[in-house]
């Protein structure tokens, strides 16, 4: 961090930007860089005038943030301080459920939770093979679906880029993943009876 900026300040403005972000569905870097934020804790500006002189703060920023970041500025000055994230920030694997839940895409679920697509198709694969969710049937096209099944069952489902490479260049390496997680406990589902079968004879 900076010289300059006092800790305290940079995580409450920082917790007032992720309520900002989340109030207009936005993303907090859209709300104020990082930079931004930096130089409004060495300034502290008291009027909209003086935030209008911080780098990152044109007129149309000010009118949209600026009453906001000194209304937040003033509550520091008080004593009001950044609420402890833990307590109350969903784990990952929660938020992605939860997101899954509602019906919403993984396009969907990386723009709301700020990762890239391959993250969340790696967090959904651990959540399969954990057993926290079901295979959704939607998540890979069925033509999509019937091709990658075929090449692991030639080519077994453990080895990705001998699939990636037998496959449409159209499918994805996620697609694969999906797939494959999904291939994977159903033989281990088969696995299971089978041996529960042995012992009761």
């Amino acid at each position: 961090m900076a010289a300059g900026i006092d800790p305290e300040l940079r995580e409450f403005l920082r917790e007032w930007r992720r309520t900002a972000a989340r109030e207009r569905r936005t993303a907090a870097f859209i709300v104020m860089h990082d930079t931004s934020l930096d130089e409004l804790c060495r300034v502290r500006p008291r009027t909209l005038g003086e935030l209008r002189r911080v780098p990152g703060f044109g007129d149309k920023k000010t009118e949209m943030y600026g009453q906001g970041i000194l209304d937040a500025l003033t509550e520091f000055g008080r004593g009001t301080r950044a609420v402890k994230q833990e307590e109350d920030k969903p784990k990952p694997a929660e938020e992605t459920m939860r997101l899954l839940a509602e019906g919403r895409t993984f396009e969907e679920i990386a723009r709301v939770r700020g990762r890239q697509v391959g993250s969340v198709v790696e967090m959904v694969v651990r959540l399969l093979e954990k057993r926290e969710i079901e295979f959704q049937p939607n998540w890979v096209k069925p033509e999509r679906q019937a091709q990658i099944e075929k090449a692991c069952l030639r080519l077994g489902f453990e080895r990705l880029k001998v699939l990636k490479d037998a496959l449409p260049a159209e499918i994805s390496y996620e697609e694969i993943k999906l797939i494959a997680a999904r291939l994977r406990l159903e033989q281990e589902g088969q696995s299971v009876e089978s041996s529960n079968a042995g012992s009761k004879n």
